[in-house]
């Protein structure tokens, strides 16, 4: 297969193949790494390839370091710094991202982003996710409520100026759910924390 036919099979594929795909189709891994010498291709971890930056297909709101990330680690689910920051909920722009994984999963060593993995034990891991549809590939990423609650449990190790300020936040959105944000509170267990910050700041 020629290179440019190879180019028109990533597109074909939304810029993303596997190893085990690539065979499927005949392509050689010899060719694959010339191409990702060439800088035609770029290795985001190991078995999986994507086209350059600039050659894959763009998505409105997500740049290609998300689909990165979600290729790397398929049962990863965005969390804490990077959930409060796609919500609107946080200034701060964290270089890299937070992702929750099992206990059970491994670590992916992924060579374009960088990634804070969180290993949680269920039943924190499956509750509360979202799917966020994108012109690419779905996102899971734990709901706004659920990411407050979490990033306030787990402040000791993102940063307590960072889950104050994803609570605050969230507390002078105009479309918030207390009553949701209450009982996100008791399942992550710090509802002694965000029922009284609530009730000075709204009189709830």
């Amino acid at each position: 297969m020629q290179r440019e036919e190879i180019i028109k099979l990533f597109r074909k594929n939304k810029g993303y193949l596997s190893s085990a795909n690539l065979q499927k189709y005949k392509v050689h891994t010899s060719i694959i790494r010339e191409m990702v010498e060439q800088g035609e291709l770029e290795r985001i971890k190991r078995g999986i390839y994507r086209l350059t930056p600039e050659n894959l297909p763009q998505d409105e709101t997500f740049t290609y370091d998300y689909f990165d990330a979600v290729m790397s680690v398929p049962k990863g689910v965005f969390c804490l710094r990077t959930a409060l920051y796609y919500y609107g909920l946080t200034t701060f722009n964290l270089a890299g991202f937070d992702m929750a994984i099992l206990p059970t999963n491994r670590n992916s060593k992924i060579l374009t982003v960088n990634v804070r993995f969180f290993r949680f034990q269920e039943p924190y891991y499956s509750n509360h996710i979202e799917t966020i549809k994108t012109s690419l590939f779905p996102l899971k990423i734990y709901s706004q409520e659920r990411t407050v609650c979490d990033i306030i449990r787990l402040r000791h190790l993102v940063d307590e100026d960072i889950a104050m300020e994803g609570l605050n936040n969230y507390i002078k959105k105009s479309q918030k759910d207390i009553n949701k944000l209450f009982a996100m509170a008791k399942f992550c267990k710090v509802r002694h924390i965000v029922e009284p910050a609530v009730k000075a700041m709204t009189g709830f």
